[in-house]
């Protein structure tokens, strides 16, 4: 079944509609909006990953908002920062030669100066950092009136409780100096330095270390949201409260969602990343954190086999070394010369083939010839296997790999492991019975 009834319609007024991607460059013939997903639907990128040329309209108006909405709530005299002829942006309040001093701590590639990379980073930040649908319903897909009013007491309690815009000030020469929150370093009398009043009396940092906790990212135009001792980036301070839709994005407020490798869906939103099949109860695989249907991971992602050059299917052992892949069988993971079946056993590898020995490799009869397995010259390597339903030989996972199974949890906090299947070559393969889970 197709969650394409939760599609919005796509606004033909985008006004980055047609914008290259910078990730992908020709390969994607510019953006365009995801009923859903909030994805471009030709490189499956997201808007900030494409030429952003100006901050968009609803973003613009959040942002007015949310510093308004934190000088309600603030003893701060904070202003709005505000162009000059040279930067898109520049910290309020502060006089020219403290802008300058104040960018100089900055990497270079991410000042905003006017038409800069700096003032690309800038906005894919505000986009990335900021998300208009963690705050405001209207950007958000079809919620029903009870999520609607969830959100709007969600938002107004982070905007109430944790929100804050960092002041850039010179730290008084009169004083010893203090220590940046993040580094741990010295400031001095005379530097310029960033404080956060949530923070508390004295907290102060580097301007280049006032970043999100989480991402580690400079935080855009300065506003963080303050929780536990530690500022975040709007994004992730607010998945620290609720959990977030891999697929839309957006904040989850139903009462019950999908939960596998870690990560949350809306119920009707895990599904095949591809064709969008819903896959609840169905088998599914994991990639890059998106689910696959069999069907779609297949004609995407099967290797092809070396020996028979037929591909390998998700249900079917897998032999793999320096990326080259054979079917776990001993008609195809085999001696190249002789047709020794080589599971289990060790392998010469030579010129994209594999041998039982060096005579083998080197075209000679091994009848004839006093070079056999228990003789090699050369050392001959392992194979390894991908661990899998149809096992062979005793596998061992591909280095790095790991399996994983996904849970069910409930409303008690209990956990129901679910059968792994297999994995594959950089997936995860799974059958569930159950995937939901309620808070």
């Amino acid at each position: 079944m197709s969650v394409c009834n939760c599609v919005l319609q796509i606004d033909a007024e985008d006004p980055d509609r047609g914008q290259p991607c910078m990730r992908c460059g020709e390969q994607c013939p510019g953006f365009r909006m995801h009923g859903w997903r909030k994805i471009c639907v030709h490189c499956k990128c997201v808007r900030e990953e494409h030429v952003v040329r100006s901050v968009p309209g609803q973003l613009e108006r959040m942002m007015m908002k949310l510093v308004s909405d934190f000088q309600r709530h603030s003893i701060s005299d904070d202003d709005s920062g505000c162009a000059s002829e040279e930067y898109a942006w520049v910290p309020p309040g502060i006089k020219p030669e403290q802008v300058y001093q104040y960018y100089s701590c900055i990497p270079e590639d991410k000042v905003p100066y006017v038409n800069s990379p700096g003032e690309r980073y800038r906005i894919k930040q505000l986009l990335h950092q900021l998300p208009a649908h963690d705050s405001e319903p209207q950007y958000c897909n079809s919620l029903d009136e009870e999520e609607k009013k969830e959100l709007r007491i969600f938002s107004q309690q982070r905007k109430r409780e944790n929100l804050g815009r960092g002041i850039v000030r010179l730290f008084p020469v009169t004083m010893t100096g203090a220590i940046c929150q993040q580094c741990g370093r010295q400031i001095c009398g005379g530097d310029i330095a960033v404080f956060a009043s949530r923070a508390g009396h004295g907290s102060c940092w580097h301007p280049q270390c006032f970043q999100c906790t989480s991402c580690n990212e400079l935080l855009v135009d300065l506003i963080y949201f303050y929780q536990d001792g530690h500022i975040y980036c709007g994004r992730h301070h607010a998945e620290r409260i609720k959990p977030r839709c891999q697929a839309c994005d957006e904040i989850i407020f139903a009462d019950e969602c999908t939960e596998a490798e870690g990560r949350h869906w809306h119920m009707k939103h895990f599904c095949c990343f591809e064709c969008e099949a819903a896959l609840g109860g169905q088998r599914y695989i994991m990639r890059e954190s998106r689910p696959y249907c069999c069907h779609c991971y297949e004609s995407l992602y099967a290797e092809y086999c070396d020996t028979c050059g037929e591909h390998i299917g998700i249900d079917q052992g897998q032999m793999t070394y320096e990326g080259q892949h054979w079917h776990a069988s001993e008609a195809c993971f085999c001696c190249a010369c002789c047709r020794l079946p080589l599971l289990g056993r060790a392998f010469l590898p030579r010129g994209g083939l594999i041998f039982c020995s060096r005579s083998c490799s080197l075209g000679e009869d091994p009848d004839n010839s006093d070079s056999c397995d228990s003789a090699l010259q050369s050392k001959p390597v392992s194979h390894k296997t991908i661990q899998n339903q149809q096992r062979t030989s005793t596998p061992r996972p591909q280095e790095g790999a790991s399996v994983r199974a996904a849970s069910t949890t409930t409303a008690n906090g209990g956990h129901v492991t679910l059968d792994s299947k297999a994995t594959c070559d950089y997936a995860f393969f799974y059958e569930t019975s159950h995937i939901c889970f309620i808070f």
